[in-house]
């Protein structure tokens, strides 16, 4: 019989709701899995005002308060009755929660996003992307993701069961909106459409699409009325019929288009070791940290930064590298001796 050796650990998610952020802490757990047995707490907790958060900074920094103070700040679910060993939390908002409870409770904690006037000795590990931070941060060239080789094999087995007849090379294209500086027009999503019409017709490719959320009905429609349905396998029209299918369509394709609005897109095609082509609209105006992330994946060629009006001429693929190595594998291994070495 197989004898499971891993520890057990009891872990407290603080979730904000947001999908990226939800994404990243699934990352980290995926990567926790590796090396333990989690029994895992799922916690929504919503700030009840922005306002709060200095006064709440300037709490923590100088002590740490019962438990049940904390519904003053937050709203939103119970704490599970056992105590955790590990509290996870991804997002600007639920790093309060994530120092308070740890601390409470003499867990370890996992923070993912950077740090609002909070103390950095609150905290067991800080996942950033900035490079070459001291302790407790920990630097990583892409954000920890839940995806692995052997998890994108199976979603690859279950894609060409249901589409057998496939067999051309394929390429997915990820589309965002407006966020992160970009500003999308009309013309923009045109383009795209008619780029993506030049790149399936040169490179003898079929597309897997997937809008989102934040692209609309509008720029939904435009670009259904621009492409050729001939070059299109499959594709997510996220205001008609939302479908959680990216994983899939990473595992079958060669390689992956990304608007640069989207970050949490980005780091899930690095992570599946996929080449990347990141495009951006004509306005497009990211802040610093953003912007700063763009080029550090740019020049470790891990992806190729262009306007979507020179899609179809890069020629980006060539200079890029994949990663070598699983990064949950190397997260789990970086956090496991941060928090229990």
């Amino acid at each position: 019989m197989f004898k499971n050796d891993k520890a057990k650990k009891i872990v407290w998610v603080v979730s904000d709701g947001v999908p990226g952020h939800f994404t990243q802490s699934k990352g980290v757990l995926f990567a926790l899995e590796h090396e333990f047995e989690l029994d895992i707490h799922w916690i929504e907790l919503k700030l009840k005002k922005s306002f709060l958060r200095r006064p709440m900074a300037w709490l923590l920094n100088s002590t740490i308060p019962a438990v049940e103070k904390i519904n003053y700040f937050y709203q939103g679910g119970v704490l599970p009755q056992q105590a955790p060993d590990i509290v996870i939390g991804a997002g600007g908002n639920t790093s309060y929660a994530v120092a308070w409870l740890a601390r409470a409770y003499g867990a370890k904690n996992i923070f993912c996003g950077s740090l609002r006037h909070l103390n950095e000795t609150l905290f067991d590990a800080i996942l950033v992307l900035e490079p070459d931070m001291p302790k407790p941060f920990i630097s990583l060239p892409i954000s920890a993701m839940p995806i692995s080789q052997k998890t994108l094999a199976v979603h690859g087995e279950v894609w060409h069961a249901e589409h057998p007849e496939i067999q051309q090379r394929l390429w997915t294209m990820l589309i965002g909106g407006e966020g992160a500086g970009a500003d999308y027009k009309a013309e923009d999503w045109k383009q795209l459409a008619r780029e993506m019409n030049s790149l399936a017709k040169n490179n003898n490719i079929r597309w897997l699409i997937s809008t989102s959320r934040r692209t609309g009905a509008e720029a939904e429609a435009i670009l259904k009325a621009e492409l050729n349905d001939h070059y299109i396998v499959d594709a997510v029209w996220w205001s008609e019929h939302p479908r959680k299918i990216l994983h899939q369509f990473l595992a079958v394709s060669c390689a992956v288009f990304c608007g640069a609005d989207s970050m949490s897109m980005m780091m899930e095609s690095i992570s599946a070791q996929r080449p990347l082509i990141v495009y951006y609209p004509e306005k497009f105006q990211p802040d610093a940290k953003f912007s700063n992330v763009l080029k550090r994946l740019e020049s470790s060629t891990l992806a190729t930064v262009v306007p979507i009006n020179e899609l179809a001429i890069n020629d980006g693929f060539q200079a890029l590298r994949l990663l070598e190595y699983e990064p949950s594998e190397k997260l789990a291994q970086l956090l496991k001796e941060r928090l229990f070495s």
